[in-house]
């Protein structure tokens, strides 16, 4: 009877030992399963990621683009306000410019005649007086 109880031990402990086996197997195939799976919803969880960081990233360029673009407009139009201006007072300097210019010109061709007027008195007073 000693012999039958310690067969019977051992073909339970066999299989047990199998049992454990096919668990251990069935872990393992579970486990590469759930790998795959985590693997796989990590990657799509990244590219969902990504995805919401480069749109939201775009929608801020595309929010502060025109709000440069106005500011670069209001720039350019205070620029092109003080060119203006700029011009304006040189167009008006050059035309109190022009005048003084030409009241010296007919001064200097006044000069010219009274000395060619005083010079040819005095000439011809001199070629008398010789």
């Amino acid at each position: 009877m000693g012999g039958n109880v310690s067969t019977a031990r051992e073909a339970l402990m066999a299989e047990l030992l199998q049992d454990a086996d096919a668990l251990v197997r069935r872990f393992e195939q579970v486990d590469e399963v759930l790998s795959s799976k985590i693997e796989r919803a990590t990657t799509d969880a990244a590219g969902r990621a990504f995805l919401a960081a480069k749109l939201n990233f775009e929608s801020v360029i595309e929010q502060n683009s025109d709000k440069l673009m106005a500011a670069g407009r209001v720039a350019a139009a205070q620029i092109g306000n003080q060119i203006n201006s700029g011009a304006v007072q040189l167009v008006a300097g050059n035309a109190a410019l022009e005048r003084k210019v030409r009241r010296l010109v007919g001064l200097l061709a006044f000069f010219a005649l009274t000395a060619g007027i005083v010079g040819g008195f005095i000439g011809s007073k001199l070629a008398g007086a010789l």
